[in-house]
């Protein structure tokens, strides 16, 4: 997914503040850590610095008398000095006690080296480009300041757990010695697999409200725009469109100027064939881009009116709709859409986005002209 404005800290691949080439020529293998070392659910309590690409034979995870997923997450502290570091708070743990099978086997799927260099040169050759004799995979690596440190902890009937150190740089994933590439997403399947745990009877979530009014200073385009809501985003994956899940209730709001407010004009609570309304806000929520024979990246569907500016709009908003999705699972994310002074869409993953006609006729065809 590609954010139109970075935000730090907002999801799972939050907390980007520096990216730069380093080579990892040290080895580091993990191994189970001492007891104390970890949470009850298997967890670490701190954050570990795991380097390089040692291995052995060998399954990544045992499968059998698994019965529990976990993946941990842990807030970065700043680093004064190498080992583990405590860390200053915990992340947002979700344990999965339905799919573990298929997770399992998404763990265990994960490719070694050569498995690895043979996919990585596979791509290449398929771009029509030629792949060095070595690719140095896991070796040269992007250095990004993530907030958080991921892993997956595995408990099982009748034996300790097992841990799993997800490095984001390097692309690898360490536990017990072996090394796997990170191919094939497992944090975005753990994800789905985890939202369709925690999904419940549509029936059983409550219809978003429409607020009476908003403030036009707070949905301008200063710099210091209040992005809209997003609670998708805590278990939304890296490659997950905008809304990942099935959707249960869709509350549609209409606003019109009145002084510094936006005041509530319409709204309409819809229930059913929400299929084609999930499509249609994907869809207005995802950057397009095209990019050219050079590797030049140009957005094609964003408009400079929505863009955020240092100074205040020329032209307030002075009409308004706004669309709050809640999904099977109980989350809530916000779209809203510019009418006046232009057509213009924002959510919590992109901003100023071309407002298709599909999705305003579709809004005029619930709330009115």
């Amino acid at each position: 997914m590609i954010l139109w404005r970075e935000r730090i800290g907002r999801g799972l691949a939050g907390g980007v503040v520096i990216v730069l080439l380093l080579a990892a020529t040290a080895s580091y293998p993990v191994e189970m850590p001492a007891a104390w070392f970890l949470e009850a659910d298997g967890c670490p309590t701190a954050v570990m610095d795991v380097r390089g690409t040692a291995d052995r034979p060998g399954p990544l995870v045992p499968g059998e008398g698994a019965v529990v997923v976990t993946l941990c997450e842990l807030i970065t502290p700043s680093r004064n000095g190498p080992g583990p570091l405590p860390s200053p708070r915990p992340g947002r743990d979700r344990s999965l006690s339905t799919h573990v099978a298929e997770m399992i086997a998404v763990l265990n799927a994960l490719p070694a080296r050569d498995e690895a260099e043979a996919e990585a040169r596979a791509e290449m050759a398929a771009e029509g480009r030629t792949p060095p004799d070595d690719l140095h995979l896991g070796e040269v690596c992007m250095a990004v300041g993530y907030r958080e440190q991921l892993s997956f902890a595995v408990r099982y009937r009748d034996r300790p757990p097992v841990l799993l150190v997800l490095d984001r740089n390097c692309g690898l994933v360490h536990g017990a010695g072996r090394t796997r590439f990170l191919r094939g997403q497992p944090v975005d399947r753990f994800l789905s697999f985890y939202r369709d745990q925690i999904a419940r009877n549509s029936d059983a979530v409550p219809a978003p409200a429409c607020p009476g009014k908003v403030a036009v200073a707070e949905i301008d385009n200063r710099p210091d725009l209040e992005f809209p809501e997003d609670g998708m985003a805590r278990n939304r994956g890296r490659t997950d469109r905008f809304l990942p899940s099935p959707l249960a209730v869709v509350t549609a709001c209409r606003y019109r100027a009145d002084g510094d407010d936006l005041r509530l004009r319409a709204h309409r609570v819809l229930k059913k064939d929400l299929e084609p309304v999930r499509a249609l806000l994907n869809s207005a929520a995802t950057i397009q881009s095209v990019t050219d024979s050079r590797g030049t990246t140009d957005f094609v569907n964003r408009v400079d009116c929505g863009r955020p500016s240092r100074t205040r709009a020329a032209t307030p908003v002075s009409r308004l709709d706004v669309v709050w999705a809640a999904d099977t699972t109980g989350a809530v994310a916000e779209t809203r859409i510019w009418r006046t002074p232009c057509q213009a869409v924002f959510t919590g993953t992109a901003a100023g986005l071309k407002a298709e006609p599909a999705l305003l006729d579709r809004l005029d065809s619930w709330l009115g002209r």
